[in-house]
């Protein structure tokens, strides 16, 4: 989440730095709208970006968490097999 939130903090702090060069200059250049564009561009790709990690980290994790609960129910199963045949 720290990543989202940096990328969100620096795209309000781009937008923070230009709007007063926009107001105090009288108008914007071409230029500096393709730039603000571009970046904003980027900005959405990123979030979007982050997102699907995050998707994927959850299933991994879900998907650990199975594995795991998986391991621990075969090892009690051999610990119960070894135990009947000590018997």
């Amino acid at each position: 989440m720290s990543r989202f939130s940096t990328l969100r903090s620096l795209g309000i702090a781009l937008a923070a730095v230009a709007l007063p060069l926009v107001a105090g200059c009288g108008g914007v250049s071409q230029e500096e709208m393709d730039a603000l564009e571009k970046q904003r561009q980027t900005t959405v790709a990123a979030e979007q970006k982050v997102s699907e990690l995050q998707t994927d980290k959850a299933r991994l994790e879900r998907k650990l968490a199975e594995r795991q609960a998986t391991k621990k129910a075969l090892e009690d199963k051999l610990a119960a097999t070894k135990r009947n045949l000590a018997n």
